[in-house]
Protein backbone atom coordinates (compact mmCIF):
# COMPACT_ATOMS: atom_id res chain seq x y z
CA UNK A 1 0.00 0.00 0.00
CA UNK A 2 1.54 3.49 -0.72
CA UNK A 3 1.71 6.33 2.16
CA UNK A 4 -1.12 8.50 0.51
CA UNK A 5 -3.18 5.71 0.50
CA UNK A 6 -2.31 4.26 4.28
CA UNK A 7 -2.86 8.21 6.04
CA UNK A 8 -5.82 8.12 4.06
CA UNK A 9 -7.54 6.29 7.35
CA UNK A 10 -6.12 8.26 9.96
CA UNK A 11 -7.74 11.39 11.49
CA UNK A 12 -6.44 14.72 11.32
CA UNK A 13 -5.75 15.36 15.12
CA UNK A 14 -3.89 12.20 15.13
CA UNK A 15 -0.26 12.38 15.21
CA UNK A 16 1.96 10.55 13.00
CA UNK A 17 6.02 9.49 12.64
CA UNK A 18 7.19 8.85 8.70
CA UNK A 19 10.08 7.15 9.37
CA UNK A 20 12.44 6.35 6.11
CA UNK A 21 16.23 4.53 5.45
CA UNK A 22 15.83 4.85 9.70
CA UNK A 23 15.51 8.44 9.79
CA UNK A 24 12.47 10.60 11.01
CA UNK A 25 10.97 12.71 8.27
CA UNK A 26 7.76 13.50 9.53
CA UNK A 27 6.81 13.35 13.33
CA UNK A 28 3.79 15.88 13.80
CA UNK A 29 -0.14 15.90 12.89
CA UNK A 30 -1.90 14.31 10.02
CA UNK A 31 -3.42 18.16 9.37
CA UNK A 32 -0.40 19.58 9.27
CA UNK A 33 1.43 17.17 6.49
CA UNK A 34 0.29 19.94 3.95
CA UNK A 35 2.92 22.08 4.96
CA UNK A 36 5.41 19.67 5.05
CA UNK A 37 7.36 18.64 2.10
CA UNK A 38 6.23 15.14 1.51
CA UNK A 39 5.21 14.96 -2.02
CA UNK A 40 8.16 13.11 -2.73
CA UNK A 41 7.73 10.30 -0.51
CA UNK A 42 3.65 9.81 -0.75
CA UNK A 43 4.07 7.08 -3.03
CA UNK A 44 6.44 5.05 -1.56
CA UNK A 45 5.12 1.53 -0.43
CA UNK A 46 4.60 1.69 3.89
CA UNK A 47 6.61 -1.32 5.46
CA UNK A 48 5.50 -1.26 8.69
CA UNK A 49 3.05 0.13 10.82
CA UNK A 50 3.47 0.29 14.64
CA UNK A 51 1.59 2.67 16.66
CA UNK A 52 4.20 4.05 20.04
CA UNK A 53 3.18 4.96 22.90
CA UNK A 54 5.17 7.71 24.97
CA UNK A 55 4.96 8.44 28.15
CA UNK A 56 7.10 11.07 29.94
CA UNK A 57 7.55 12.70 32.85
CA UNK A 58 5.86 16.11 32.68
CA UNK A 59 8.78 18.33 34.61
CA UNK A 60 11.45 16.19 32.16
CA UNK A 61 13.64 19.46 31.87
CA UNK A 62 13.36 20.25 35.47
CA UNK A 63 14.61 16.41 36.82
CA UNK A 64 17.17 15.93 33.90
CA UNK A 65 15.14 13.41 32.29
CA UNK A 66 15.32 12.43 28.70
CA UNK A 67 12.73 14.97 26.59
CA UNK A 68 9.99 13.58 24.84
CA UNK A 69 9.79 13.39 21.11
CA UNK A 70 7.86 17.15 20.43
CA UNK A 71 8.67 18.63 24.40
CA UNK A 72 6.75 22.11 23.05
CA UNK A 73 3.25 19.83 22.60
CA UNK A 74 0.95 19.64 25.34
CA UNK A 75 0.17 16.04 26.76
CA UNK A 76 -2.82 13.74 25.19
CA UNK A 77 -3.54 12.79 28.79
CA UNK A 78 -2.36 13.07 32.05
CA UNK A 79 -1.97 10.65 35.02
CA UNK A 80 -0.88 12.63 38.31
CA UNK A 81 3.11 13.52 37.32
CA UNK A 82 2.97 11.68 33.99
CA UNK A 83 2.23 12.45 30.08
CA UNK A 84 1.08 10.16 27.18
CA UNK A 85 1.28 10.89 23.53
CA UNK A 86 0.85 7.96 20.70
CA UNK A 87 2.42 8.27 17.97
CA UNK A 88 1.82 6.28 14.95
CA UNK A 89 4.86 5.10 13.48
CA UNK A 90 5.09 4.54 9.49
CA UNK A 91 8.05 2.86 7.87
CA UNK A 92 8.72 3.32 4.31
Amino acid sequence: MKLREFIGVFEQSERLRIVKDGKEIYTGYKALMEHAELEAVMDAEVKRFCPVPEIRHKEWKERGLMPPMKPEETPQFAFSDLQMTLYNTIYI
